[in-house]
């Protein structure tokens, strides 16, 4: 039976935009979730007609549930300020630069005002997620690294999501410098194809990616292990003293790339042995859904 009140939660991804209805403690309803490509890189019309039509049909399925929306939330990559509702990134959706979607989407929508429209970081949504329902829900103190694209981190004090002054990560270390860049440079997607290129000595043809890193390490290619541990150990070195400083417990890592963490685990591992607070280092629950349970429970913080 499909509780009377359900919610509609998006993960917006530069690719791909996930969703599911959810109920009020946080279980997703039926067969309610649902994927709509993103077109990141398109129109301003584009970019929200998809938002818009991913939220129509979420809309869709609580009617025919029975049920009633009682708020949408929606993840977001930043830089965005959140309690606006305008993004503010330049290297994706950027042709929707500092546009209102609180009033594009209820426009488009005909929303009633009094169902609340939230966006959050996603990050700091699927920390959020870990805290409530996830691998970091006994720890006072827990830490996220999300690993794709780009390189993500939240965290976590007291059990409270710590944000800056727009909503996004209180803490940052994409640009951290490193070597002859930044720390994104060498711990995300470029930095396992930039790491596994000048390993192999070869060109990576078009096409590969850091899951085909991952099959060569499935079956044992010593350079694909090593690209995995040297990441590893270049993300560790450079959050250790975070971790150290903030007396975090719990060590998560998320993101498409955090499928292949069991090559990268025995690199951190080895970087944050003398961490004394450190308990647990892990990936998330799950990298499909956490997010979703995060912006779901700022959805039920913003209800009460």
């Amino acid at each position: 039976m499909i509780n009377n009140r359900s919610y509609i939660l998006i993960d917006a991804g530069g690719t791909f935009l996930k969703s599911a209805v959810m109920d009020g403690a946080g279980s997703i309803l039926g067969n309610s979730m649902s994927m709509e490509e993103a077109h990141s890189g398109s129109s301003k019309e584009r970019i929200i007609g998809s938002l818009v039509n991913l939220i129509r049909r979420m809309m869709k399925y609580i009617e025919e549930s029975g049920s009633v929306i009682s708020g949408i939330g929606i993840a977001f990559p930043g830089p965005f300020d959140y309690s606006a509702g305008r993004p503010l990134m330049t290297h994706k959706f950027e042709n929707i630069f500092g546009v209102d979607l609180h009033q594009e989407i209820r426009a488009a929508l005909s929303l009633n005002s009094e169902i609340p429209l939230i966006f959050r970081h996603d990050a700091n949504s699927v920390l959020e997620g870990e805290i409530w329902k996830g691998k970091a829900s006994g720890f006072n103190n827990s830490a996220l690294i999300t690993l794709g694209t780009g390189l993500g981190f939240a965290c976590a004090f007291d059990k409270k999501v710590m944000t800056n002054e727009i909503g996004g990560p209180y803490i940052t270390i994409f640009k951290l410098p490193y070597r002859d860049g930044i720390l994104e440079d060498y711990a995300s997607r470029r930095g396992f194809l930039r790491i596994y290129s000048e390993k192999m000595g070869i060109q990576l043809p078009s096409g590969f990616d850091v899951a085909d890193i991952a099959i060569q390490a499935s079956d044992g290619q010593k350079e694909a292990i090593d690209t995995f541990y040297e990441v590893g150990s270049i993300i560790a070195s450079a959050i250790k003293g975070i971790l150290i400083d903030n007396s975090i417990e719990c060590l998560l890592f998320g993101g498409q790339i955090s499928r292949s963490f069991c090559f990268m685990e025995s690199g951190v591992k080895s970087v944050l042995s003398s961490v004394g607070s450190l308990k647990k280092v892990s990936t998330v629950s799950s990298v499909e859904t956490s997010a979703l349970t995060g912006v779901m429970k700022e959805l039920l913080s913003v209800k009460k």
